[in-house]
This record gives C-alpha cells, structure tokens and sequence, in this order.
C-alpha cells in the first residue's frame, strides 16, 4: 500500500472512532518510511545481479541437458546458447564490476 491509502484509511479510522485501528495504521505507516529505499544507482545494481544469476541457471540447465542428451540434435543449439550466455554474462559482469569499484 501506499503512504495515501495508509492516510485515507487512518481518517477513515478517525472517523468511526476506532482508535486501535489507527494505532496500528500508524505503527505501520511509519514502519513503512522507517524503511530506506533503494537509490536508482542500487536498484540497477540488484537488477544486474539478478540478470547475472538467471544467466548462470539458465547455463547449468543448458551443460546439463548436454551431458544427459549428449545424442540429441539440439546439441548445436545448446552450444551456440552457451556461447551467447558467456558473453551476455561478461558483459553483465562488466556493469557490476564499474557500479561496485569507483576508481
């Protein structure tokens, strides 16, 4: 919820008397802006490494798959996702390493 609708629902609250309603309105709402958010610079680094993990899965399933089937006709197709993988992961990598170290 938003900080508005906390506030509509406290003068709701208000309004029909309910104090203990609003007591807990308020101890959420301000737990709420207690919190920090996370700045732009930090939610594009989370986004990075989340980008970087989904890569990494989708890698492990794609060298599994290549040595269960090792047969299989999609075996070309695996590698050329893995190499597509490898350099999209650099690359992401690459994005991390300047957002964590400011020379």
């Amino acid at each position: 919820m938003s900080v508005d609708d906390y506030l509509d629902l406290y003068n709701y609250a208000k309004s029909i008397g309910d104090t203990e309603w609003q007591a807990s309105l308020t101890a959420a709402l301000t737990e709420l802006l207690s919190t920090p958010s996370l700045s732009a610079e930090e939610t594009k680094l989370a986004a990075l490494w989340e980008r970087f993990d989904r890569i990494n899965e989708e890698l492990k399933t794609l060298f599994l798959n290549m040595r269960t089937q090792s047969s299989s006709a999609y075996v070309g197709r695996w590698e050329e996702r893995i190499w597509e993988l490898k350099m999209e992961r650099i690359v992401v990598s690459q994005h991390i390493r300047f957002r964590h170290v400011r020379v």
